[in-house]
């Protein structure tokens, strides 16, 4: 998903005359250590800073987005982290909806989240994790990977996360 939405953002960037450094912490399926993504985004000065994750659930029931951002405490940009954060949550949870109603609205929401916090990320950089939705529940692993509108419905929630990162700029 990550690089669907790097290519989603470089093609909006370009056709509205922006001109963004769009960086991925990770280029294979190797994981990267936490810490390591944070600095990714200190390291080269990031105005933003997003996380994009699918959720899971014990039970495999339940369904939703939610975008989490670190608490108030210590946190020095936590009414610009949430204003971002209210960008990519309403924009991924509407481009999923418009695919299938269902989906629910899980909010943004404070966590402490060791990736998000101030000291890795440098205080310039407004921060925030999206959960996509739960992947984990058999309605959306169909919706994002085994339908014939699967390829359609992830490029819909690229393109929606792009340009909810342009507005936030």
């Amino acid at each position: 998903m990550a690089f669907l939405v790097r290519d989603a953002l470089a093609e909006a960037a370009t056709l509205g005359g922006h001109t963004i450094k769009i960086l991925l912490t990770r280029e294979t399926d190797k994981n990267v250590g936490l810490r390591d993504r944070a600095h990714v985004a200190k390291n080269n000065s990031a105005d933003l800073f997003l996380c994009i994750h699918f959720n899971a659930s014990e039970k495999h029931n339940a369904r939703g987005v939610e975008t989490l951002i670190s608490p108030k405490a210590g946190n020095a940009n936590h009414a610009a982290d949430k204003a971002f954060a209210q960008l990519i949550q309403t924009a991924t949870f509407n481009a999923i909806k418009a695919h299938d109603a269902r989906t629910k609205d899980r909010t943004v929401k404070d966590q402490s989240l060791f990736v998000l916090r101030d000291a890795n990320l440098g205080l310039k950089a407004r921060g925030c994790l999206v959960e996509i939705e739960f992947l984990d529940h058999k309605a959306v692993d169909e919706l994002f990977n085994l339908s014939p509108t699967s390829p359609q419905m992830r490029s819909d929630v690229a393109k929606a996360i792009a340009n909810a990162l342009i507005a936030a700029l």
